[in-house]
């Protein structure tokens, strides 16, 4: 079997965005070009089990059914959005307006002849030298993945067909988060608009009557709404108002009734909304909940996996139980379509019909030649007693009567999880000779919102799980060498990875990777900053004292293990200013310390950043531990 390599990034398709109305199934399939170093995005249609490729114009991530047999896409260039139609029978998918706006996104129609669209909308400014600098009047100024935002926001517009007239509407007062079409209507909904973008907000929710050309609130919320659906009586809510756990609390479902007017509460789930279980083979965007026939479905997270249920009539069913991930997910003709992963695989298509699973694509066929290394369970006991579970990769060639260097990989979030699906770096890593191994310590996601309340506790009873955790995979794998243990992660990872080496010396490398070093800086720099260090550390500025227990940089004077760095300049999330710290505290204490920058890009580095920065910030990481694991033998 051939090994995984670091350049198989580029032979790798990628999938997402389904919908699915009548026999026709339409998802977007990504592909990373090398030349142009980006990725390129284009429709891809599966009619009776075959699959089809059906736009070749390399930036299609938009588009919406207007019938079973007619779709509408939109692809923008230099700054402008040109609307496209398509018959999914035949023919060239022809170009029906070109609209001066960017970011448009297709909302769906609200009749026949009109279509609701969704655009970004820029603060105006005349200067002959605006481009050269940014005006910051509003928190955040910047968001990750998007770069200087201060006075942009979402505007909604309607498209009528016939007259080919644009129409943006109106709203000044609200700061609108997503939106949602239904017969004649867009229900969008939204905070006051102050100038300062909180995560938890007060939403209200607004309606546009296409027919009537009126906009109108149906009700002002105390919740924050994380996903809206429409129905012909009212409109179902999954949203939160941050009393269970705060800023990571789980959302609850609810129902507005547009005959009484009132919020009311449906379902107190206690599970996430989503698929939350992290990788690197996911770039383009997918949906965890839709609407069929006045029935909500929506994904969850469990521990490690997704499941599917339905919310029918005040009853919740359970539809799928699936060991692996859904990324996206559409319902026609009483048949569920998804795009998900199996474990050690990349996702696949699936139909799901009385019970019955269907493979509908043999997508990356390339990796059936490679060695895949398989997920091994190993068990240990976290955080208040609860029994874990973490796995294990084995090296390619494994040969019991040798030792292997291992490398802990820590994943972000806190609230996420990892899964047994297939991780592009962690499969490279073991087939170049490492243990890989991995689980979700106390914080993670999956578990409910008690397992995931990591408030007050950052490097505490996570530091305790990882380390019991890696001693249980050290007791159970008697060939891992434990003088030769390197740790990595990012985000969340990239601050244990930094708490990790400031508190043991039992790791002989690592590779900290987008990193928090220090909570008294980070709430002024990055575009959570206040509210997220002020949730999580359940202390601000007024308490220095805690924000710096908290600080890996406070104990870099106990730091002992080479360490290397990586950061991208427009990280907004966790700014490189955390990666400088840590990096300046190593060097002064004579700690062997390096850090690579990636110029352009941002804390989606090793999600969806450039593919040559990928593949090289994969190299770095790899050469690294190499050097520091593989030169000494046991």
């Amino acid at each position: 079997m051939k090994p995984v390599e670091i350049r198989d990034l580029l032979e790798m398709d990628f999938y997402g965005n389904l919908q699915a109305r009548g026999k026709n199934v339409l998802f977007v399939k990504g592909h990373a070009d090398q030349k142009n170093n980006d990725y390129t995005y284009d429709l891809m249609l599966c009619r009776e089990g075959k699959i089809y490729q059906i736009t070749d114009r390399k930036n299609v991530r938009s588009y919406v059914f207007e019938d079973k047999n007619t779709i509408w896409f939109v692809r923008e260039e230099n700054g402008q959005s040109q609307l496209y139609r398509m018959y999914l029978k035949g023919g060239e998918a022809l170009c029906k307006a070109t609209i001066d706006r960017s970011g448009v996104s297709i909302l769906g129609f609200v009749d026949e002849n009109c279509m609701a669209l969704s655009y970004i909308q820029k603060a105006g400014d005349d200067h002959d030298l605006a481009n050269d600098y940014e005006v910051l009047d509003e928190s955040p100024w910047y968001e990750n993945d998007k770069g200087f935002v201060s006075g942009q926001r979402i505007a909604l517009a309607t498209y009528d067909l016939e007259s080919n007239t644009f129409q943006e509407i109106e709203n000044s007062q609200l700061h609108i988060r997503g939106a949602v079409v239904h017969d004649h209507c867009i229900y969008y909904w939204g905070y006051a608009d102050t100038g300062k973008k909180e995560k938890l907000h007060a939403d209200e929710i607004c309606v546009f009557n296409t027919k009537l050309q009126k906009t109108s609130c149906l009700v002002k919320t105390d919740l924050s709404i994380f996903n809206l659906q429409a129905t012909e009586n009212g409109l179902y809510l999954f949203a939160e108002n941050g009393k269970p756990i705060g800023l990571n609390s789980n959302p609850s479902l609810y129902y507005l009734d547009f005959k009484y007017q009132s919020v009311d509460l449906k379902m107190d789930w206690q599970e996430n909304l989503g698929n939350s279980v992290v990788g690197d083979c996911q770039i383009i965007a997918g949906n965890s909940v839709c609407m069929d026939k006045d029935c909500l479905y929506f994904t969850t997270t469990i521990v490690d996996h997704n499941n599917l249920f339905c919310w029918d009539e005040n009853r919740l069913l359970q539809v799928l139980e699936w060991n692996g991930t859904i990324e996206t997910f559409s319902i026609a003709k009483d048949t569920l379509y998804f795009i998900g992963a199996r474990p050690d695989q990349l996702p696949q298509l699936y139909q799901y019909k009385n019970g019955e699973i269907i493979q509908l694509s043999n997508f990356n066929p390339f990796l059936k030649d490679c060695y895949v290394a398989t997920t091994k369970p190993v068990f240990y006991t976290g955080s208040f007693n609860t029994q874990q579970c973490g796995w294990v990769l084995y090296p390619k060639d494994f040969d019991p009567q040798k030792t292997y260097p291992a490398i802990l990989n820590i994943h972000g979030g806190p609230k996420m999880a990892y899964g047994r699906v297939f991780f592009h770096e962690m499969q490279v890593w073991a087939s170049h000779g490492y243990f890989v191994f991995f689980c979700n310590p106390f914080g993670s996601d999956g578990q409910g919102n008690e397992y995931a309340d990591i408030r007050g506790h950052y490097g505490y009873e996570d530091y305790q799980d990882l380390m019991a955790f890696t001693d249980a995979v050290l007791a159970e794998v008697k060939q891992i060498d434990p003088n030769r243990l390197g740790v990595t992660g990012g985000s969340y990872g990239g601050y244990m990875t930094n708490w990790i080496i400031t508190h043991t010396s039992r790791f002989k490398a690592a590779a900290s990777q987008r990193c928090i070093s220090n909570w008294i800086s980070l709430w002024g720099t990055s575009d959570i900053g206040p509210d997220f260090v002020r949730d999580q550390m359940q202390a601000g500025l007024e308490d220095i004292e805690t924000l710096w227990k908290h600080s890996p940089l406070k104990y870099v004077d106990q730091a002992k293990t080479p360490t290397l760095f990586i950061h991208s300049d427009e990280d907004y999330r966790t700014p490189i200013e955390q990666g400088y710290q840590m990096l300046n505290g190593l060097i002064d204490q004579g700690v062997e310390a390096k850090m690579i920058v990636f110029h352009g890009e941002n804390h989606e580095l090793s999600r969806s950043g450039k593919p040559v920065h990928r593949m090289r910030r994969l190299e770095e990481i790899t050469k690294w531990m190499d050097d520091h694991l593989k030169e000494k033998e046991s």
